[in-house]
């Protein structure tokens, strides 16, 4: 049989995850979509403390902070369209009381320092090379929050900047989480405002980035998912209805990929046990008051009850 397209294969990590151990997820909105399907399945994740964040110096940023557990204060707010923001947080701490969403910045600020202390798995994911600073102040922001574009200029980073950005990020990391290890990836979403070129140039950018991080520390590996976008699904019906953001067939390919390298045989049969439990409650009966169903929800509870006899330790939410 003839091989019709070039099939991406991760290099195999020296270490795999299982579900006793905590990880953190920070970055794009594809962390946020790896980072929920490994939630729906019991994991323990703290996913994006800050909310997404797209660029390397915002997300090198929210580490130096968690490590530091510096407070933010009223001071570092801003109102716009009758909400309070953060530039360094997504629109999903914004609100209207300005002490409710610092409140809410702060508590998640000292849970998310404490969750980086002990977690054993730090996964990156970095969406873009372009940062903007905010006129006023020159800081980068990580959100625009919709303020208008002419309120900040945009900057192409190099990459020797990000290198020596992360490589002082992570030696810090490491003397505040000794075992601590690291996967960076470079996020399939296109950002189309940059043009097909500029975005190109981006991720290229990321990408001699990223291979030089790895090159550099043993205990960094880099998970290919811009490749099985652009070299393996190659397809646009592996996106959705944009055409820039991964639709969930090809989130489902990425999904499976990422599970061969980074679960052991373990791992991989507990998840499969989860997933039966999950496709049977998505089930939607005709009939509540049936003897089928009956049955049907009996099997399933027993199910649920096997696996937290087998796994006490995981943490429920079936």
């Amino acid at each position: 049989m003839k091989v019709f397209r070039t099939e991406v294969t991760p290099d195999q990590p020296a270490w795999k995850i299982a579900h006793a151990g905590a990880l953190m997820m920070m970055g794009s909105c594809f962390a946020e979509h790896i980072g929920n399907m490994m939630i729906e399945r019991l994991f323990k994740v703290d996913l994006n403390p800050f909310g997404v964040l797209f660029n390397p110096v915002s997300i090198a940023g929210g580490i130096q902070r968690l490590i530091t557990t510096q407070e933010y204060s009223v001071e570092d707010l801003f109102f716009y369209q009758g909400l309070w923001h953060s530039f360094d947080h997504h629109s999903r701490f914004s609100g209207t009381d300005p002490l409710e969403v610092l409140d809410g910045i702060n508590k998640r600020l000292s849970y998310s320092s404490a969750n980086l202390r002990q977690i054993k798995s730090l996964f990156i994911t970095f969406g873009s090379a372009r940062v903007y600073h905010y006129a006023k102040t020159g800081r980068v922001v990580s959100n625009c929050h919709k303020v208008p574009a002419g309120e900040f200029q945009n900057q192409l980073l190099r990459v020797g900047d990000i290198v020596r950005l992360y490589t002082r990020t992570f030696q810090e990391l490491w003397h505040f989480n000794p075992d601590l290890n690291i996967v960076l990836t470079v996020s399939p979403v296109r950002y189309w405002k940059d043009g097909p070129n500029g975005n190109q140039i981006s991720k290229a950018t990321l990408l001699l980035a990223v291979s030089e991080i790895v090159k550099n520390f043993d205990r960094i590996s880099y998970f290919p998912a811009y490749e099985i976008f652009m070299d393996d699904l190659r397809d646009y019906r592996f996106y959705g209805q944009d055409m820039l953001h991964p639709g969930q067939s090809g989130i489902d390919y990425t999904w499976d990929k990422f599970s061969g390298c980074y679960y052991s045989d373990e791992t991989r049969s507990i998840i499969a046990r989860i997933e039966k439990i999950l496709k049977a409650k998505s089930h939607i009966p005709r009939n509540l008051e049936t003897e089928a169903h009956r049955k049907f929800q009996k099997q399933l509870e027993e199910k649920i009850q096997s696996l937290k006899a087998d796994h006490p330790n995981l943490s429920f939410n079936l």
